[in-house]
């Protein structure tokens, strides 16, 4: 008799990386360990071996993405075109044992704790008896620039979590339950971290957190953030933009607007959730503040540099929100004219201060409440970018259409994948590539995109204007 035909090894792995770019590292985190041990990393998950489902737990929608993208991959799996489904990140984190028993053919489970893990995991022979949910549910992994990592980006750009977990208690928010307390990375290794992305090629770093202001306070930087910037701004080799995201609005002192004034790698560019504008419903979701406040703060911005560029967060619908608590939110965010203004209904979510009592804004109305303030905020970002009309903007180019003519990029107010682009006409598009740098005028403006033209077809326009072509 011949010997039993062996299972071939696992080879190719594919991630699919859900939720936010804090979600994001950690894919990349998952991938370098596994390139590291000898896997190929191949785009196409269904040409994959084992196929990663790095999951998303923040609110009831990004759960259901997670668990109809898993029950997606082990359909796969069951046709054959994988031979492993592994859930990873938050929806493991914390709701691993819910997960492992209703989705019970998945191969294995690497929570938040469990990435350095994560390809002994992966690589084991067994299923589904490794299919287990991770055992300390404390979040404390803390990753440093020795980490190998597979960014997922694209080549020119990269995100850098400067911290893990969150401190503060916003009352809509279970992340510091599965994610733990705030734990800052050190300078020293930001600082090694952001010199090595520079030398690969990197001209975008954006530093992310749950909550960036509150950086270093753990390990005794009460102004870690100012700190941070200007050890950055000290290095010999670095992007040409830093980009801070999620500032917290009551840890933003004068020192730290003094430090963005006088940057300059850190680009201008103030990311600000203020969640709400009322103050009984800021005092409900324990942030504290009120409309007053937040203008005083939005005057403060933008007083440190002429380019600087606002962007904002709000949920409606939060329990309690009265009709005139709304109309406050609508004013506020007509008078603070941001740049960018995202809105979200509130979800009720187990294991918040909010999640303990009741959900009294039915759905229409939360629904009906969202639009209104999606169409305020939109007339408000189209009125902000026509004040644009006419200036100088210097380009990250982001994508090539030669056949159109036209370069696709982001001048320093937008930021990757979350904010809007600029489109410029220009009959040498070849000149110019992905990742490379142009200068612009802004010709035409929407409430997302800006329309501009190189410098010198604006000035042969002009020209051409003043003399009656």
């Amino acid at each position: 008799m011949g010997k039993p035909s062996e299972v071939p090894p696992l080879k190719k792995a594919a991630i699919i990386s859900l939720g936010c770019a804090k979600n994001q590292v950690d894919s990349e985190l998952i991938l370098g360990r596994l390139r590291r041990d000898g896997w190929t990393i191949v785009d196409d998950p269904e040409r994959a071996d084992a196929v990663v489902v790095n999951t998303c737990s923040f609110i009831e929608d990004a759960r259901r993405e997670s668990v109809d993208t898993l029950l997606e991959a082990l359909e796969w799996k069951k046709r054959g075109q994988s031979r492993k489904v592994v859930a990873a990140g938050c929806l493991v984190q914390r709701h691993g044992e819910e997960l492992a028993d209703s989705l019970p053919d998945l191969d294995a489970m690497v929570g938040i704790d469990d990435i350095a893990e994560a390809e002994r995991r992966i690589a084991l022979p067994q299923a589904p008896a490794t299919a287990k949910p991770p055992s300390s549910g404390s979040a404390q992994t803390l990753f440093t620039h020795h980490d190998p990592r597979v960014r997922l980006s694209a080549p020119w750009t990269a995100f850098v979590k400067i911290s893990e977990g969150c401190d503060q208690s916003c009352a809509f928010c279970a992340i510091p339950s599965f994610r733990g307390r705030m734990r800052s990375r050190t300078i020293e290794d930001l600082c090694c971290e952001i010199t090595r992305l520079a030398d690969e090629g990197v001209v975008e770093a954006n530093l992310i957190a749950q909550d960036t202001t509150s950086y270093g306070r753990d390990i005794g930087h009460h102004r870690g953030l100012a700190d941070l910037i200007e050890a950055i701004e000290d290095l010999d080799r670095a992007p040409r933009w830093v980009r801070v995201h999620y500032l917290y609005p009551s840890r933003i002192d004068d020192h730290l607007l003094q430090t963005f004034a006088s940057a300059r790698r850190v680009v201008p560019y103030f990311d600000i959730p203020l969640q709400h504008a009322h103050e009984d419903t800021l005092r409900r979701m324990r942030r504290g503040g009120s409309a007053t406040a937040s203008l005083s703060l939005i005057e403060r911005l933008r007083s440190t540099r002429e380019d600087a560029a606002i962007r904002s967060a709000f949920i409606v619908g939060f329990p309690g929100e009265s009709e005139q608590e709304f109309e406050t939110l609508i004013d506020f965010v007509r008078q603070a004219r941001f740049d960018v203004t995202a809105v979200f209904s509130y979800s009720h979510e187990d294991g918040t201060h909010a999640g303990r009592g009741e959900d009294d804004v039915p759905p229409e109305v939360k629904n009906e409440r969202r639009q209104r303030l999606s169409d305020v905020a939109s007339e408000v970002s189209e009125s902000v970018n026509r004040e644009r009309i006419g200036r100088e903007v210097e380009i990250l180019v982001e994508n090539v259409d030669l056949q159109q003519g036209l370069v696709e990029g982001r001048w320093s107010g937008q930021a990757v994948e979350v904010d809007g682009c600029v489109i410029i006409e220009d009959t040498n598009a070849a000149d110019h590539a992905p990742g490379s740098w142009m200068r612009c005028i802004i010709e035409d403006a929407g409430p997302g995109e800006l329309f501009a033209q190189t410098i010198d077809d604006a000035q042969d326009l002009r020209a051409q204007r003043r003399s009656g072509v």
